[in-house]
């Protein structure tokens, strides 16, 4: 459940070269507590390095004023494999992960969500992504907290 009311605002902090305008609040129903229960949930685990943001996908417009349209952003992030943990990944082959925030449509600025790890550019991290299904396309989606780990 995405708490778009109470989403502070917060300014002074960057992403990617914008600022931070917006912190998107998300409830989970679950958060699995271990990694044997990680791996258990998740469609698949490797280790991956962020490539490259690949798109930015928007949805959930909702009118601010008459004029203007806030969307909710969805980056989609080009990910190398370096080691597969669960499922038929190949080593050195790209897939997309999709991660809830990012810039913003229409100005030049920023939404994340509270209390995940936001992706960097040509950094490692563990992944245990989820399959969502978004628009009649599937995804692999980390956005809640526990589906990324720092490696490096």
């Amino acid at each position: 459940v995405i708490d778009a009311i109470n989403a502070k605002k917060c300014y002074g902090e960057y992403y990617r070269g914008v600022p931070v305008t917006g912190m998107i609040n998300v409830s989970w129903v679950h958060i699995p507590k271990d990694y044997n229960e990680k791996i258990e949930l998740s469609e698949c685990a490797f280790i991956g390095k962020v490539k490259k943001i690949k798109e930015t996908i928007y949805r959930n417009g909702v009118w601010i004023n008459p004029f203007i349209i806030s969307y909710d952003p969805y980056t989609i992030y080009e990910v190398e494999i370096i080691e597969n943990i669960k499922g038929s990944n190949e080593i050195n082959s790209s897939v997309e992960i999709m991660q809830m925030g990012g810039i913003n449509k229409f100005n030049k600025s920023a939404s994340l969500v509270n209390g995940i790890i936001r992706l960097e550019d040509n950094k490692i991290y563990k992944f245990f992504p989820q399959k969502i299904e978004l628009d009649e396309k599937s995804y692999l989606d980390v956005t809640m907290p526990c589906l990324i780990e720092n490696v490096n």
